[in-house]
């Protein structure tokens, strides 16, 4: 069987695709690393240039600098696309150096490992070298690329830019991972933090417990109430995450509180779980505690909506192109992704590499099949400019 044209295109340029993989891999990058993420930054804004593309940098102060990157085609009616993915990491500093890229063996496949490998440092290098493929016939007004530097926390400081560029684009395509060999990701949960603080009264646990009103011990009651909702309403998770109470071991407890992951698939299911948690705050067990609930969702949720269906078609096209059967699946993880879709704009996710582990030391990516996952953006790309120049021109 012959293997696919854009297939043997991206194998010629593995050799300085995992020079550029390594190079970004062994930079620190977790999100409030800001110098390390600048130095991402900088190096992938001299790949893009080499690439043909005008780049500028969104300055931040307490985060890394967002680096745009723009891409004009040869169609000035034809698609406005953005691709977009994250430098920042989850690691802390040091990382890189305790354990840099490497290359080995593992199960019958090659796969490479380092922070920050497969989440995402492979997908913003995927979306470099896919748009590349296509620059002989860049059928589209323009790619523009944001590689931002807070995903990992939510994208509190570049969400106003993403937002604003991708009200400018036709379709947005999202490099996060893709989980293997033929996957995407066509809907994403909702992601919010929120915290139940209890009030009580302090004393001493020794002269006069009685008097005091135990903080812990009505967080106690509430922890097990908030977390038995979890699973209680479809479409929806909530744990219990993090809890601190107390000062001292000879003192009442006037104070404590938790901090609850909380997440559902659509509008719906962030109304339902907010109003239960409500009703498990409005009760109290140990009496003169006072319960507050605060918090709310970082995102929307990206809902597997019609609009989105012409991209998963498209990247399905793409893929029986070359012999592979995609499956869209939902992830309980949020996204940029989630910030775009609820504009109204296109969306599609999991563009990025396929591999496991993310967030993890063993995290890993898959290399055999990356040439094939670099085809299958390069022939997203390629449909999403034909479809939209039809779209302009009409």
């Amino acid at each position: 069987m012959n293997k696919n044209p854009v297939v043997e295109q991206a194998e010629r340029l593995m050799e300085p695709y995992l020079a550029d993989l390594a190079a970004l891999v062994n930079i620190d990058s977790g999100t409030y690393t800001k110098a390390g993420v600048d130095r991402v930054g900088a190096y992938l804004q001299q790949r893009f240039r080499a690439f043909g593309y005008a780049t500028y940098f969104d300055e931040q102060q307490q985060f890394g600098n967002n680096l745009v990157a723009i891409h004009k085609g040869d169609t000035p009616t034809g698609a406005r696309i953005l691709l977009v993915g994250h430098m920042d990491t989850v690691f802390p500093e040091g990382e890189a150096q305790r354990r840099p890229f490497n290359i080995r063996a593992h199960n019958g496949m090659r796969i490479a490992t380092g922070p920050g490998v497969l989440d995402m440092k492979a997908g913003l290098l995927i979306g470099l070298y896919g748009v590349h493929l296509l620059s002989a016939e860049a059928h589209y007004q323009s790619v523009t690329f944001i590689c931002n530097t807070d995903e990992e926390i939510g994208s509190p400081a570049s969400k106003a830019l993403i937002e604003e560029i991708a009200r400018q684009s036709d379709a947005v395509i999202v490099l996060e991972p893709g989980r293997a060999l033929s996957t995407v990701v066509s809907s994403r949960r909702s992601c919010g933090f929120y915290r139940v603080e209890v009030r009580g009264v302090a004393a001493h646990a020794g002269i006069e417990p009685q008097m005091g009103r135990n903080a812990i011990l009505e967080l106690a009651h509430q922890v097990q109430a908030m977390q038995a909702l979890h699973g209680t309403i479809a479409g929806t998770s909530l744990n219990v995450t993090l809890i601190q109470g107390g000062q001292r071991t000879n003192v009442i407890p006037d104070y404590a509180y938790c901090d609850m992951d909380v997440r559902a698939s659509d509008m719906a299911g962030v109304k339902a779980i907010e109003a239960a948690m409500r009703n498990v705050a409005a009760k109290t067990v140990v009496t003169g505690t006072t319960v507050t609930l605060s918090g709310q969702m970082t995102n929307s949720p990206f809902e597997h909506a019609a609009r989105n269906e012409p991209l998963i078609q498209m990247t399905k096209e793409a893929g029986r192109e070359l012999g592979l059967h995609i499956e869209d699946l939902a992830s309980g993880g949020a996204s940029d992704a989630n910030n775009t879709s609820v504009l109204g704009i296109p969306t599609i996710d999991g563009l990025g590499a396929g591999g496991g582990h993310a967030h993890n030391p063993d995290e890993y990516v898959e290399l055999d099949y990356l040439p094939t996952r670099i085809a299958l953006l390069t022939g997203l790309v390629k449909r999403v400019g034909e479809a939209y120049q039809h779209k302009h021109e009409a």
